[in-house]
């Protein structure tokens, strides 16, 4: 591809954009449930035509906002050992 096309470095400051396929390795997801997550409003995308298209600093805030619920549930449902009787 060339540079400044979908899934080439930006050009003037303007972020390119992934199509559902370029972007589905980078959250570890089938293509398909990508879009799939993009249609219920799951995951940051807009829709062009019937291609999906996604911003990959969105994608990371998403993963980050996923990593950071992960660890509060956990923390939440994980008993402190102090409070476990002997």
């Amino acid at each position: 591809m060339e540079s400044g096309v979908q899934g080439g470095p930006p050009i003037d400051g303007f972020e390119p954009l992934l199509d559902s396929r370029e972007a589905a390795p980078y959250v570890r997801l089938h293509y398909k449930t990508l879009e799939a997550k993009a249609r219920l409003g799951l995951i940051p995308a807009m829709k062009e035509g019937k291609a999906w298209l996604f911003r990959l600093s969105l994608l990371d805030e998403y993963i980050d906002r996923q990593l950071k619920s992960n660890v509060t549930n956990h923390a939440a449902l994980t008993p402190n050992r102090k409070d476990q009787e002997p």
